[in-house]
């Protein structure tokens, strides 16, 4: 993170060299998706110390670096226990931890790699993002699968039928 940051321009001269940056530095590779989303990263400071680069990042990430080393932390862990179905969307297998590499060969997740995508993966390739979410969607749906009666209610009900058939001959003796 460090590294990236001290890649990264602080300022712009205006809201279009910013989009510029990120496709020339391939954190998106989408040109439409960049001038749609770059806007909402950066603002323009009106008491601008540099009158000639008035454009700045909205968030302040190096005031986030006390979290970074623990951000991670039990992350992949978290990610394989989870329950349900699991997809997990990458660019390339270089940031695969040895957990999730095993997890990825029990098949304990689907992995979809985008190798042609930077960072934002669900904005350069929108329509492949789509499909594969589309598709894993409808494997995992649970929604129409009618599932036989839990043991414990059918006991439950004999039980009240039982309950109901001695009180009713009860009462007509």
């Amino acid at each position: 993170m460090d590294m990236y940051l001290s890649t990264r321009p602080t300022r712009f001269p205006s809201l279009q060299s910013g989009i510029e940056w990120h496709t020339r530095s391939r954190t998106i590779r989408n040109t439409t998706s960049a001038r749609a989303s770059v806007p909402s990263l950066l603002y323009e400071e009106q008491d601008a110390t540099d009158a000639s680069r008035p454009w700045v990042w909205r968030t302040n990430l190096s005031a986030t670096k006390p979290f970074w080393e623990n951000w991670f932390v039990g992350l992949s862990r978290k990610f394989l226990d989870a329950r349900g179905g699991k997809l997990l969307l990458l660019a390339g297998t270089d940031r695969l931890d040895k957990e999730l590499m095993i997890g990825q060969m029990q098949g304990k997740y689907q992995l979809q790699v985008f190798p042609e995508a930077g960072h934002f993966v669900h904005e350069d390739q929108p329509v492949k993002t789509a499909q594969i979410l589309a598709d894993f969607y409808r494997r995992n749906d649970r929604s129409a699968l009618v599932l036989p009666p839990k043991v414990a209610d059918m006991q439950a009900s004999a039980a009240m039928k039982k309950g109901n058939t001695a009180g009713s001959s009860a009462a007509l003796k």
